[in-house]
């Protein structure tokens, strides 16, 4: 990337960073309420990102490991009395714990199997686990966790712009680490990895190694997810986090691209903002969210296969720096114009 281009880049974040800060404070506490929550489900768009964009494993359980998050959450705080941050930690923990769990038999998976086998792994979390009577003292029984919101070096986080800021850096922070994580050495790995598991373990990559951090990093995303979803609703209860909300966050994921971290942001928004416009502007329901979503998903795959975002991007840098056009038939430099040229 040229200099010029970076320049262009870090501005568009900058403008990004300064209206997702200034923009909110002239909304209701509603949207205020909306743009937490999008900025909270960045972070499981995010966790898709690291998993799906750099190492190319899919998953249908995103929002299980969320519930571990809120749920660790809920029970700690709301149950036994923690302090919020400390729970918060051990719920990421948690997540990224069961992230490894999961990927010790998805090792040799891949595509249809791994998609089956996570799946499942959501659908385990749904009728089982999270199911009234199965472990009433993580998922709370018949009655939700109720987690009050924490404070933030003192500064109280109830006021709907207070949160949301407090969510709002939090993404930011995690945009930076995973922007770290993938221009690194660690990043090359993964996407070594992703290209061509055979060459990768040819030069000497721990395959296994490698998977199972990148599944412990991304449950650990969601996880924390899920315990600032818990804080910002004020409750912790399975429907919230079933298998449906995995599929359709996998498929933002992809329409919106998984190849950029920007997707995060913008995935978090059309999840909570296009439900919002359709209610409010539009004569359909929010139940056709859903269908709209499935029919984007299809352009997207036929006009963009890498995501509307990440085919923007490419389309403005071109925009700014478009290719050298192909040398003609007098520039080429043949034999005959050279001595042509060193004779005059």
């Amino acid at each position: 990337m040229t200099a010029d281009a970076r320049v262009v880049r870090w501005t568009a974040v900058g403008v990004g960073i300064a209206l997702g800060v200034l923009i909110p404070a002239f909304l209701s506490n509603f949207l205020r309420s909306l743009a937490s929550d999008a900025a909270i489900a960045g972070l499981i768009v995010l966790s898709l990102v690291v998993l799906t964009g750099l190492v190319g494993q899919i998953s249908f359980c995103q929002y299980s490991f969320a519930a571990i998050g809120a749920f660790t959450v809920g029970s700690l705080v709301a149950g036994h009395h923690w302090e919020f941050w400390l729970a918060l930690l051990v719920g990421v923990c948690f997540a990224a714990a069961v992230g490894v769990l999961v990927a010790i038999p998805a090792l040799r998976l891949s595509g249809l199997f791994l998609a089956i086998l996570t799946i499942g792994v959501a659908l385990f979390f749904d009728r089982f686990l999270l199911a009234p009577g199965t472990w009433d003292s993580f998922s709370g029984g018949t009655s939700s966790w109720r987690p009050g919101r924490p404070s933030f070096f003192g500064i109280g986080l109830r006021g709907e712009y207070a949160f949301y800021l407090f969510v709002f850096g939090i993404l930011l922070v995690a945009c930076l680490l995973v922007w770290n994580l993938r221009t690194g050495k660690t990043g090359r790995v993964l996407r070594a990895v992703r290209e061509s598991e055979v060459a990768a373990s040819t030069v000497g990559l721990n395959l296994t190694a490698w998977k199972l951090t990148a599944f412990g990093i991304s449950a650990a995303l969601a996880g924390l997810a899920g315990g600032l979803s818990a804080v910002r609703v004020g409750s912790a209860s399975a429907g919230s986090y079933d298998f449906l909300h995995s599929v359709i966050i996998a498929a933002i994921a992809t329409v919106v691209g998984v190849g950029a971290i920007t997707s995060a942001p913008v995935g978090g928004m059309f999840l909570l903002f296009v439900p919002e416009i359709m209610r409010a502007w539009t004569p359909f329901s929010t139940q056709w969210f859903p269908f709209v979503t499935g029919i984007l998903l299809i352009f997207q795959l036929v006009y963009a296969p890498d995501g509307a975002v990440v085919d923007s991007e490419r389309r403005i840098m071109r925009r700014l720096h478009p290719p050298a056009p192909p040398p003609t038939a007098d520039d080429t430099a043949t034999p005959e114009r050279v001595l042509a040229r060193t004779s005059t």
